[in-house]
Order: structure tokens, then C-alpha cells, then sequence
């Protein structure tokens, strides 16, 4: 029996907030075609995102509630002819083959992003190795992101990554409201008590659902409609 540890509807208190989820990330295998699938999943329409030169990778970008927003990205296949070897493997385990086996069928949940006022105080504090402190840029944006050296995610991307806009300036704001809603984020783990107790070292405005099981990610989202829909990152057979 699973056993839950946090559960609930993810709301805007109004409450002053110093770490909330910042953006949820599914990778695709090629960018046009994976956010066709997901515009198709989620009849909805996904906004210009942009390069992120440092990784070879680029986006696009849909906008949940308040300043969640869903982020597709991939490998920008064009820009690595060119650049070639960047020189590291690339951020949410794009570079693992196991990943890139799954991105091949469909696009997948990867991670979820935390923002928070103080990066360094969040990853001393947060219980588990988030990666480096980075500091990346894509057009007139700025951030700092925890980024693990060897590419990979925290406990499969059970565990989030961080994120601090030294500007304030996330880009939800600037896209269209369109309906779609991030109900729950769900976590199994063979250890829940861990993963739990990292959940409240970070001390996340928004109650995260941590149950025991084999590693796997659920993303919750209600679509404009209402249709109620559970995005895993386990690949069904």
C-alpha cells in the first residue's frame, strides 16, 4: 500500500513566498514535434521559448497558474553541429541514453524547478546534492540555476532542481493565459520518508504528494476543458 505523505490541490495562498515551484520540464526528442504532442495532450498552444547556447538545447514554453510554466525542451540538433563539443553533458539528463530511449517514443516528464530567494541557502540546507550554482542567460533573461556536473537530476528528478531570478523576472508573465492548471505533483519513492524530509528542509509553499514506490514522477494537469490528466515519466511498455 502506498502511503502518502503530502497531499493536496497546488493553490496560491497569497502568502509571501521564499520557495515555490517555478516551472515543471518535459524533454522531447525533437522540439517541433514533441510540443506538437503535448499542444495535441493538452489542447493547448505552446509560446516561443528560445537557445540556451551553453547547453545546445532549446525550448518552448506554456503558461500554468499564477507564475508556473510548463517548459518543453530538447537538444538543439542545429546549434550542436555547429558549436560541437560543448564541453559537458547537458542539463536534465538530456545526454543519458536511457533518457534519450524514452524521449524516442514520446516526450516525458523530466523535473520540477524551484524557485527560490537565495539559491546558496537552498541548496546548503535542502538535504541532497542539487548541483552547481550556474548562472545562464537566453535573450534578455538571467538565472541561476543548480546544474549537477555530470548532467544527471536529483533522485531521477523526484527531487527539484533550483532556480533564482536575480531580476524577478520569470517569463510566465509574459505568456498567454490559456487554461491549463498544474493540480499535483506526485513522487514515489522506495524511501518517501527522505524525500519528504528534503520537501520540508526547502520549506515549498505548495503541498507536494510523496508516496512510497518505485521511482517514478507524476505531473497533474487540468486542462481548459477539465479533463484531468496524469503526465508519468515511466514509459508504458
Amino acid at each position: 500500500m502506498m502511503k502518502t505523505v503530502y497531499t493536496a490541490d497546488i493553490v496560491d495562498t497569497g502568502k509571501p513566498k521564499q520557495a515555490v515551484i517555478d516551472h515543471i520540464v518535459f524533454g522531447c526528442d525533437q522540439l517541433d514535434s514533441g510540443t506538437a504532442y503535448l499542444e495535441a495532450m493538452l489542447a493547448a498552444s505552446f509560446s516561443a521559448g528560445g537557445q540556451h547556447q551553453m547547453m545546445a538545447t532549446h525550448n518552448r514554453l506554456l503558461r500554468l497558474q499564477n507564475s508556473i510554466y510548463l517548459e518543453a525542451i530538447a537538444i538543439d540538433h542545429d546549434a550542436a553541429a555547429t558549436t560541437g563539443d560543448i564541453g559537458r553533458r547537458r542539463w536534465f539528463s538530456l545526454d543519458d541514453d536511457r533518457t534519450r530511449q524514452k524521449l524516442a517514443i514520446s516526450p516525458q516528464p523530466l523535473c520540477w524547478v524551484v524557485a527560490v530567494d537565495d539559491i546558496h541557502q537552498a541548496t546548503a540546507k535542502c538535504g541532497y546534492d542539487a548541483g552547481r550554482i550556474t548562472k545562464v542567460t537566453r535573450d534578455d533573461l538571467e538565472w541561476w540555476l543548480t546544474i549537477p556536473d555530470d548532467g544527471s537530476l536529483a533522485e531521477s528528478g523526484l527531487l527539484p532542481s533550483f532556480i533564482e531570478w536575480p531580476n524577478g523576472r520569470n517569463p510566465a508573465n509574459r505568456l498567454p493565459e490559456n487554461g491549463t492548471t498544474l493540480q499535483n505533483i506526485i513522487l514515489l519513492h522506495p524511501n518517501p520518508q527522505f524525500i519528504a524530509s528534503c520537501i520540508d528542509r526547502i520549506g515549498i509553499e505548495e503541498p507536494i504528494d510523496v508516496r512510497q514506490g518505485q521511482n517514478e514522477l507524476i505531473f497533474q494537469l487540468k486542462t481548459s476543458s477539465g479533463e484531468l490528466l496524469s503526465l508519468s515519466n515511466i514509459v508504458a511498455q
